[in-house]
């Protein structure tokens, strides 16, 4: 196998990882948003609990 060939195949194989990696921070992307998100509505429902406290308004 010549140099360029070897060249060749450590690049593919180069590729191929980096095509692995970003397809599996890709998914990590996806999962941070969608908890960010869910981090977001429990603070939105933790602010209105405290504001309902507060005035006390719990109606039971």
């Amino acid at each position: 196998m010549s140099t360029d060939e070897q060249m060749l195949e450590v690049m593919q194989q180069t590729l191929s990882k980096i095509e692995e990696l970003n397809t599996r921070l890709g998914t990590i992307e996806k999962d941070l948003t969608s908890m960010d998100r869910f981090q977001t509505v429990v603070s939105q429902y933790v602010k209105e609990i405290e504001h309902v406290a507060e005035n006390n308004n719990i109606m039971g």
